[in-house]
């Protein structure tokens, strides 16, 4: 029993040495496409219970998966101004690192009215840039790229980010 417990234990003591590897090594890549599948949750303000429909600011937060990267959490800000856009900043948080930006998100043609009592549908598209980095990811040079995120309530939002990085 001894035995076993101490190769389940340098096995994942090794983990950490594999993972660092395979980063050192997608780290030399003059160029990458990172692409990200979201899931992300709007927190309701402080001293409320709900989210009001549809938000025009907040903070949302929710899983995060970079084919590149692996899991991760992600963290928003954002505001809705007159024109209608979602813009805000975001962080996506990794074990070995995290990447932050901002975005700027357009709802699409056919996106469904919302009022106070009623939730529908909802699509945007826009752009999603890079701005930095830490850890593992502490030398990325961000470019604009593509993020498109669905919606049935405003409140629950999935999305997939495409951006063509400089270095991974």
């Amino acid at each position: 029993m001894k035995r076993r417990i101490c190769l389940v234990g340098a096995a994942l003591a090794a983990v950490p040495f594999a993972v660092g590897i395979s980063v050192a090594a997608a780290a030399t890549k003059s160029a990458a496409v990172l692409k990200c599948h979201i899931s992300l949750s709007t927190v309701p303000p402080p001293g409320s219970p709900a989210v009001d429909q549809p938000p025009s600011n907040g903070s949302q937060y929710g899983p995060v998966h970079c084919k590149q990267l692996g899991s991760g959490v992600l963290q928003d800000t954002f505001k809705v101004p007159d024109s209608g856009d979602t813009i805000g900043k975001y962080w996506q948080y990794f074990s070995n690192g995290s990447i932050h930006g901002k975005f700027d998100l357009t709802p699409t043609e056919g996106s469904g009215a919302l009022s106070s009592t009623n939730f529908s549908n909802e699509a945007w598209v826009g752009k999603i840039t890079v701005t930095g980095g830490t850890g593992a990811f502490a030398k990325v040079a961000g470019k604009t790229g593509v993020l498109k995120c669905t919606s049935g309530d405003t409140v629950h939002m999935t999305c997939t980010a495409k951006i063509t990085l400089t270095q991974l």
